[in-house]
């Protein structure tokens, strides 16, 4: 077991350490996604997955990203084309999407802003939105086909329910049935019979299991994190215990069976105790020569400069959103040395708020232009309007020699159901301080 936990500490820390015969690499939302414990209680049920696999025969590559829908994760260069290019012909891929792709309440996005402009109206601009029958089956076949084209076995896992209670059970919206004709599950398994790929059912699992435990215990301890759709660490590794069942007993899938493994409740609580130890504030012990320096913003992408702050190129913050827009962020970018690794030990950044009380960040670090081994290492929700924060993020991370560390701000506002002018997000220069290995 020691092998297991081991993987979960260098996953956090960007650090690859075995080599692994075969990946089954995972996409999809927030649900499914990385987060550094010491930033948020969310857990994603990716960060668990690798303790029911031989990590000597098969390593997770975990590449669920917060806010992303089946579009907005084909289109963003830092996704999909990454995921691709970390693919090799015997790998697995689980594809789980339609938390966003439901932005725009079961309408295609696109289509629907055609009416909006028709009508002489202002068009939407958050881009997540599909429509079950036709553009999220759509993006479903490109990642299906796509995957075929590199040798590698798709699989396509239903969603997992949010905890939408009423009398004891989850309701429609929680199952991700929007209407009878808007059913992103129907329209998910109907992509997998068409194309003759293993469909996992993932929402009828956590619906049985959601409902068996009962509201009061679920929110208690799956969704104790202030909504009912982001996991708990408990909820993510009761999700994870799930999938693993579902590919277990699934007859298509013998092929990846014997690299399963079946860790005790004690080994799995081990290997979850270590990935909540890596991330807590710690010595990160390692040889340099210690370094401060100031970073200047070095991007924005769907982010105009406004005043002293940033705001959405059209400055309004579109309506309903819940979690980051994975394309819309503030960068800052540091390199290591060629030769020469380092070490980031602490993060500053002034903020603060402007307009009102619904803005909400993520700060995510990543490695290269493909923006490798995503983990939010920062949440803040609901920051006070004119109340000026320094945010200090104590965790080591490790740039390797010759890789670009990327740390994008994301921010989004809860909107209350309309699109908000007049807010905006100040960012000040962000200071990083670490070692330079020797």
């Amino acid at each position: 077991m020691k092998k297991i936990i081991i993987l979960a500490l260098c996953s956090l820390f960007f650090v690859p350490m075995w080599g692994a015969k075969r990946k089954v690499h995972t996409i999809g939302d927030s649900t499914m996604s990385n987060y550094s414990p010491a930033a948020t209680p969310k857990r994603g049920w990716g960060m668990y997955l690798q303790a029911f696999f031989d990590p000597d025969s098969m390593e997770v590559n975990n590449r669920g990203k917060s806010g992303a829908s089946t579009r907005t994760f084909y289109e963003t260069e830092a996704l999909w084309p990454s995921v691709k290019a970390q693919m090799s012909a015997g790998d697995y891929l689980i594809i789980q999407f339609a938390h966003n792709d439901e932005k725009c309440k079961g309408e295609d996005v696109y289509v629907k802003n055609a009416d909006l402009r028709a009508n002489g109206q202002d068009t939407l601009t958050d881009m997540r939105g599909t429509e079950p029958n036709t553009t999220y089956k759509a993006y479903l076949r490109k990642y299906i086909h796509e995957a075929w084209e590199k040798g590698v076995t798709p699989i396509l896992m239903a969603p997992i329910c949010r905890a939408y209670f009423k009398e004891g059970k989850i309701n429609n919206e929680g199952r991700h049935v929007l209407s009878p004709e808007k059913d992103y599950v129907r329209a998910m398994r109907e992509v997998a019979e068409e194309e003759g790929v293993v469909f996992l059912d993932m929402t009828t699992r956590t619906q049985e299991f959601y409902e068996q435990c009962g509201q009061d215990y679920c929110m208690a301890h799956y969704f104790n994190c202030g909504d009912k759709t982001h996991t708990s660490a408990e909820g993510g590794m009761a999700i994870a215990h799930l999938a693993y069942e579902l590919i277990r007993q699934n007859a298509e899938l013998t092929a990846i069976h014997p690299w399963l493994v079946s860790p005790s409740k004690t080994q799995y609580i081990l290997y979850a105790q270590a990935i909540e130890e890596s991330g807590k504030k710690a010595a990160f012990e390692a040889n340099g020569t210690p370094f401060q320096q100031q970073l200047d913003v070095a991007n924005l992408r769907n982010l105009k400069k406004h005043m002293n702050g940033y705001v959405p190129l059209n400055e309004a913050w579109p309506a309903g959103e819940i979690d980051e827009v994975a394309n819309r962020y503030v960068e800052y970018t540091i390199s290591a040395d060629k030769k020469k690794g380092m070490v980031i030990e602490s993060i500053v950044v002034p903020i603060c708020a402007v307009g009102g009380n619904g803005m909400n960040i993520h700060i995510n670090a990543g490695l290269g232009e493909a923006f490798k081994e995503v983990t939010t290492i920062y949440e803040n929700t609901a920051i006070p309007s004119g109340q000026a924060l320094l945010i200090t993020i104590d965790q080591p991370i490790l740039v390797p020699a010759g890789e670009t560390l990327h740390l994008r701000v994301l921010p989004w506002y809860d909107s209350n159901g309309r699109p908000q002018k007049g807010k905006r997000i100040e960012l000040g220069d962000l200071r990083i301080s670490g070692k330079r290995l020797k």
